[in-house]
This record gives structure tokens, sequence and C-alpha cells, in this order.
């Protein structure tokens, strides 16, 4: 008994440490985004984990409803008549009162307790997943909004270099000394690019209300100012997965089958007939008090004419079969979780990894230099427009490779179950 007790208040006390360290985490929320305050503030503003906390609390109210101690209230019965005399009886005033209370012998109130504790156990699990799951999307999204931050910054520039060109090429035409081809496919690539840039500004206004939406912010209104560098998370190859045994998604099928094997145990023992035990006492037609002691016991007959709660137990037996396959089906998901989350991180680090900075910084000078080069009659237009794009490419794919980077760092955190 006194070990479930600890148990139950164990869970209570995590639960309440688990949201309070949650409130001091998201206590230094600013109207500037950061690597330091971004989960707090998701966690602190997700309906989800609201949502989680107080169906904790409803637990905790079936697991106050399952420790009451008796299992009906007392009843007390009041009976009184008057007995009207004769010319040889006199008249009497009979009465009688008796107070009868059913009594659970089998158990049946400790493995209600378990039960409930295991139902709150796993409670307490799934209010963590859906931390876990809130912070995913909380970091989707901040290295959503820096990338697309990056693509914007790039087509900027990019835009500026075409429209150089492209007045470069149109002079050439006017001159005579270039093709009036070449200054229309100088004007298409600037085009071309103009569109990039569009959908640049595109993306970050839908990744930065998605942000604002992760941080229960009004999407449609406001800005967010979001610091940072498009880097992944620190330390993930290095870290140690959680053993699949205390992963959160194993711990509440582990809590569900529990829950159910304890609610079966508890409906067989609720076949063994609960005593009443009762006290009387009356004045009888002759005035005579009369006290007594009564046990009163239910006759339990067999399904269908009686209760004997075979449906349930076999339903509640069932369920923890399922909690069982359920547990297995979890672990075979996140060993390929897992699996996936190494690959797709080894590869995107490799190619982050073989486009360096001082690549890109080369990259961007010789689109830089184009238009000097085709000032100077050292190259063509159309020469210079499949260089441009080249290098175009190669910048572009450079910002994507280095979110994909990013977002698979998180879900490789996510998949090693780390913190």
């Amino acid at each position: 008994m006194w070990k479930e007790l600890r148990a139950i208040v164990c869970v209570v006390a995590g639960v309440a440490s688990a949201s309070t360290a949650s409130a001091q985490e998201s206590a230094d929320c600013s109207p500037k985004v950061t690597r330091q305050n971004l989960v707090g503030c998701a966690i602190r503003a997700s309906l989800s984990i609201r949502s989680e906390q107080k169906t904790t609390e409803s637990l905790e109210g079936r697991r106050t409803a399952a420790g009451l101690i008796l299992p009906s209230n007392p009843v007390l019965a009041l009976w009184g008549g008057h007995r009207s005399g004769s010319a040889t009886e006199p008249s009497t005033l009979n009465w009688s009162a008796s107070l009868a209370q059913e009594i659970e012998i089998a158990g049946q109130r400790a493995s209600r307790l378990r039960a409930a504790d295991a139902a709150l156990l796993a409670q307490e699990k799934r209010v963590l997943l859906t931390k876990r799951e809130s912070a995913v999307l909380a970091w989707s999204a901040f290295f959503e909004v820096l990338a697309a931050r990056e693509q914007q910054r790039l087509a900027e520039r990019l835009l500026a270099t075409s429209e150089r060109m492209s007045v470069s090429a149109r002079a050439r035409a006017e001159k005579g000394v270039g093709a009036a081809l070449d200054a229309d496919l100088a004007d298409a690539a600037t085009l071309r690019l103009l569109q990039v840039k569009l959908t640049a500004d595109r993306s970050v206004a839908t990744s930065a209300a998605h942000l604002r939406f992760v941080l229960g912010q009004e999407p449609s209104v406001g800005t967010t100012e979001v610091e940072g560098d498009l880097v992944p998370l620190a330390g993930i190859p290095d870290a140690m997965p959680a053993s699949l045994s205390e992963r959160p998604e194993v711990q509440v099928a582990d809590a569900e089958r529990r829950a159910m094997l304890e609610r079966a145990d508890a409906l067989r023992r609720s076949r063994v007939p609960n005593p009443t035990v009762w006290v009387i006492a009356q004045n009888d037609g002759y005035s005579e008090r009369v006290f007594g002691l009564g046990l009163s016991i239910p006759i339990p007959l067999p399904a269908p004419v009686g209760r004997t709660y075979a449906g349930e137990i076999a339903e509640a037996d069932a369920l923890s079969q399922r909690a069982q396959l359920d547990r297995t089906r979890v672990e075979r998901e996140l060993r390929l979780a897992i699996a996936d989350a190494y690959a797709t991180y080894t590869s995107h680090k490799k190619a982050v990894e073989a486009m360096t900075p001082a690549r890109m910084r080369r990259a961007e000078d010789s689109l830089l230099d184009l238009q000097t080069e085709i000032e100077a009659g050292r190259l063509g237009v159309r020469e210079a427009l499949v260089a441009q794009q080249t290098l175009i490419e190669l910048l572009q794919t450079s910002i994507t490779e280095r979110r994909a980077l990013c977002l698979a760092s998180v879900d490789l955190a996510h998949a090693l179950g780390l913190p």
C-alpha cells in the first residue's frame, strides 16, 4: 500500500516539476526568437500540452475515486407506526432503525489504485511526448525561417547582379557590338531571378507565420525577429541513443498494459460478493426494545442470469494484449526511425562539408565578375548566362543542403530520444 502511495506521489511530483521547469524555461520569452528561448516559448504556448495536462488532472480525479475506502455510503433506514389499542391491550408506538454498510473483502480497492496509477503514469509520458513534438515543430519552423531569409538575401544579390548584366548586354546590342538576342536572353534570365526573388519573399512570409503560430502568436499580424545561424543542433552524431525501454513511447504502452491488467484483476476480485453488515434497534408491538446485528451476502449467479463481469474482463485482457503488441510495434518503428535519421543526417552532412564556405565565396565572386568579363569582351553574354545559371544553382543548393542538415539534426535528436 505504501509503495503504491509513494509511486503516485512521484508521478504527480514529476508532472508538477516538469510543468514548473517548462514555465521557468519559457519565462525569458521576448520578441526576439533565439535558440535559447525557442523551445520554452513553444512549450508554454502549446495548447496540445495544456490539453494533455488537463487529461492528467482528470486521471488524478479518477485515482481519488478509486482510492475510496468504502465501496458505498452507509444506509440508514427508519420505520415507525402506531398500533391501535383495544379493551385489553393499550396503544403502542412501534419503530425501528437500522444502519447497514457494504464492505469489500477481496482487495478490489488496491487493484483499482494500481490501475489508476498505471494510467496516470502513461499520461505523464504522453505529456512528455507532446512536449517533445512541440519542440520538434519549433526547431523545424525556426530553421525554415533562417533558410528562407538566406534564400531571400541570395535572391536579392542575384537579381541585382543579373540586372547589371542585362543592362550591359542591352548597351552592347545598342552599340552594335553585341546581338539583340543576347540582350533578350539576359532580360529573360533577370525575369527568372525576379520570380526566384518573389518565391523567396513568399517563403519568408509563410515560414515566419508558421513560427508565430507555433509560438502561440497571431500568424497574420506582426513581424518575427529571429536571431541565429543556419547550423544544425550541436553534438547530435556523438550522442548516445536512449534505451528503448526508457523511451516514453515504449513506457506509454507498458503503463497502458499494466493498467488493463490491473483493471481485469479488479473486475475478477469484484466477483467476490461484498458482505453488508448492519445493526438494528426497534420497539416491537409489546413495547419491548430489541437490538441486533446482521450480515447479508449477495448470491452470485452465473451469466447470463447474473453479473460476473465476464465481458469486461475479456475486454481488459484483450486491451492489455493490444498494448503489448503496440509496444513491439513502437520499438520497431523507433529502430527504423533511428536508421532513417542517421542515413539522412550523414548524407546531408557530407553534402554540406563538400560545399565549403571558401567555395561558396568564390562562386559568388565569380557571379560579380561576369559583368566585368562581358564589358571587357572576354566572355560572351550567352556563355556568361550559362555560367551564371551554374553558379546560381550551386549557391541555392548550398542553402538547401544546410537547411536539410538542420532539419535532419532535429529529426535525429527526436529519433534518438534526446532531451
